[in-house]
Order: C-alpha cells, then structure tokens, then sequence
C-alpha cells in the first residue's frame, strides 16, 4: 500500500509498494487538536488506480477517492448533504492505496452488517493469498440495504478536542441505494487510520455522487461484491 507521510511528502508522491502509513495518526489528529492541513490531496490528482479516505482539514467534511474519482461531502446550511468531485482540498490525516486489479469474492449471505464484515474480511483475505496480518484495501460494491454515515462538520474555530468528535458528526441513512464502499482493513492500526474500535476504516460513494462519507452501519444487500487486490500492495 502506498501513501504519503507527513509535510515533507506534501507535493510528491510514492507509487511504490509499502506497508500503510498515515499523513498523521487519526488518534494524534483527532485527540490533540492537529486538524490543519498535512497534506494537499492535489498531489494525488492524475494519479491512477488511487483509492483512498479521510477527513477535511478542519473536520469540516470527509474525502473519498475510489478509482482515482475524489468525492468531498461536507454539511449544507440547511443541514443536507453535499457531494462535488474535487483533489482541491486538504486533510490532516490521509490513507490511500494504489490498486491496478482487483479480485472479486463472493459474500455469504450470514455476511450482513458492519460487524460481520469485518470478521470476513481478512478470513477472504487470506484465502486469496493477501496477508491479513498487513494493511490492505479493499471494496464492497453492490446495492445495500442500509448504510448509515455520518460527516464531519465542525462549524467553530476554537480549539478542538476528541471529547467534541461526536458533537460534529452529522449522521444521515441511505436505504436500497446502488454504492461503492472503500475500506481499509489493519489489525494493528486502531487509531491510526482504522477507528479505535474497529480493524476496518470504510468509506463510500453512490454511482450518481449523490451522497458520500464515513459509514458507521451497514446492511449489506444480497448481491453485494466483495474485491481485494489481486495482487500485494
């Protein structure tokens, strides 16, 4: 998996293999109020095979890129999600990966909700050859009965801290909806690009870029896809 890392790596980029590096660890972000910019997400414009999530400088909204296609969801006036295709915009912490091909796996029906994939996951991982012991990518594609997602929208300019990140997590539902799900998948990153709670990090975009953000519940639907990279990264 390939990344950028720090400020030093603001406007070049690896495309070599490597084990997943943040820009800056989630939990340092998040915990000691370090939510400017570390890197400008026009330094991966151009760039192929790139799939990638995290939030807005300021935690004023969520990035996805998935197939080198960037979505920006942020909060309206009015309360709404918002959705425009952009790399114009920076993030405090970042993880990506570049995947040429991908290997499609079927998902058992027992496979429904969040926590359910999360177990299956890296168990598919190994059947396909992929260390589950190492960071890697990974998609679930298809149409969903329910996602639940929230976006950052941090209105003020104070400072912040980890005891505000739930107060601005706007939270919105799509039912029965066509998506593209990007995830991250690491055993030993919790907190790091991974939630605190969680060895998975997901992301997502529908195919009309109607709606996009960080998900937090899933039901899958039955002829969901899961794919992994068909080879290391």
């Amino acid at each position: 998996m390939s990344c950028l890392r720090g400020r030093a790596q603001r406007k070049r980029v690896s495309t070599d293999s490597g084990a997943a590096e943040p820009t800056e660890p989630g939990r340092t972000t998040l915990a000691n109020g370090k939510i400017a910019a570390k890197l400008d997400l026009r330094a991966l414009a151009g760039q192929p095979d790139v799939y990638g999530l995290g939030p807005i400088e300021q935690l004023r909204g969520e990035v996805t890129i998935i197939n080198s296609h960037s979505t920006v969801a942020t909060v309206a006036v009015d309360g709404k999600a918002q959705v425009e295709e952009s790399f114009e915009i920076g993030v405090p912490f970042f993880v990506w990966s570049r995947v040429p091909a991908w290997l499609p796996v079927a998902i058992p029906l027992k496979v429904r909700s969040f926590e359910d994939l999360e177990g299956f996951v890296p168990k598919a991982a190994a059947r396909a050859g992929l260390d589950p012991d190492k960071p890697f990518p990974f998609l679930v594609s298809g149409r969903e009965k329910l996602i639940e997602f929230h976006i950052l929208n941090r209105t003020s300019d104070g400072p912040h801290h980890l005891e505000m990140l739930k107060e601005i997590q706007v939270t919105f539902t799509n039912k029965q909806k066509d998506a593209i799900i990007i995830g991250f998948h690491s055993t030993k990153h919790r907190g790091i690009f991974t939630p605190t709670d969680s060895n998975i990090h997901l992301h997502f975009q529908t195919p009309d870029d109607s709606t996009s953000g960080h998900v937090t519940k899933l039901r899958l639907g039955f002829e969901t896809t899961l794919s992994l990279p068909a080879a290391a990264v």
